[in-house]
């Protein structure tokens, strides 16, 4: 049986398209197709296989009944896939995608746990977590947890200690350059592509992109394999955390390489 999916719209250089997609009830896809209306996108699709052998989702039932086809709510494993390859067109837009579609799975499994433990209601972005990596990459990071009532729920890892105090120093001297420029890896749960997190949402998963993200005096970059499997990580290991649990480990293993992180988390906030 093959599923008959839509994405969009997806934003481009010049105008804006809908992604069209087949996927199997395994979670198995073929290339995607690019149309601007849902019966030629569905046309595309239909080349090469039987109609019978297709359901369309309830968002393409319009053109579905124009062509003859039948309409059935897609599996999880349907989801999850639609959900991955949003994720990877969102993250090639963003400028990410060097990390590859199985960092994209880890990034939402992670930050989806991250997302449902919440632990910006009982820490804030002042305080100091240790985070201990030992693996490909051994070094031992100072973490700081940000998000609340406005959004902009994410993770940084600074390289140095004491960077959360130097980075208050240098925005509260009006020195944000400066600030942005400190050594660290981080994870930013973003609300935009709209089509990505639409699609993440369906499936079950954090309604959010995540986004991870390298800064240093250089500027803005793409974090290493190595680094993406310490951010997997640690979302995983903060994710565990609570305030009469301070202590949590996590371990990523992806293709031959095993990260573990250890985060020991301050002293939680009392919230009024």
């Amino acid at each position: 049986m093959f599923h008959l999916l839509k994405l969009g719209p997806v934003q481009l250089s010049q105008h804006t398209t809908n992604v069209y997609l087949r996927v199997t009830a395994t979670g198995d896809f073929s290339s995607p197709v690019f149309e601007q209306e849902d019966e030629d996108g569905i046309r595309a699709l239909l080349e090469d296989i039987e109609p019978e052998q297709v359901r369309c989702e309830p968002a393409l039932a319009q053109a579905a009944g124009s062509l003859g086809l039948e309409v059935e709510e897609p599996p999880q494993k349907v989801l999850a896939a639609r959900a991955a390859i949003a994720i990877y067109m969102a993250w090639e837009q963003r400028g990410v995608a060097g990390l590859g579609p199985d960092k994209a799975l880890l990034f939402v499994e992670a930050a989806t746990e991250f997302w449902i433990s919440k632990p910006w209601t009982h820490w804030d972005d002042s305080q100091p977590f240790q985070v201990a990596v030992s693996g490909p990459l051994t070094r031992t990071y100072e973490g700081s947890i940000f998000g609340g009532e406005d959004g902009g729920e994410g993770l940084a890892l600074y390289e140095q200690s004491g960077a959360l105090k130097l980075l208050m120093d240098l925005q509260s001297r009006g020195q944000a350059d400066a600030a942005t420029s400190l050594p660290a890896i981080g994870v930013t749960l973003d609300t935009r592509p709209d089509y990505a997190v639409a699609a993440l949402a369906a499936a079950g998963s954090v309604p959010r992109l995540p986004l991870p993200l390298k800064t240093g005096p250089a500027g803005i970059a793409v974090p290493s394999t190595v680094e993406a499997l310490v951010l997997v990580a640690a979302l995983r290991a903060i994710a565990r955390l609570a305030p009469t649990r301070r202590e949590a480990l996590s371990t990523v293993v992806a293709g031959d390489a095993q990260m573990s992180v250890r985060v020991l988390a301050p002293q939680a906030r009392v919230r009024n």
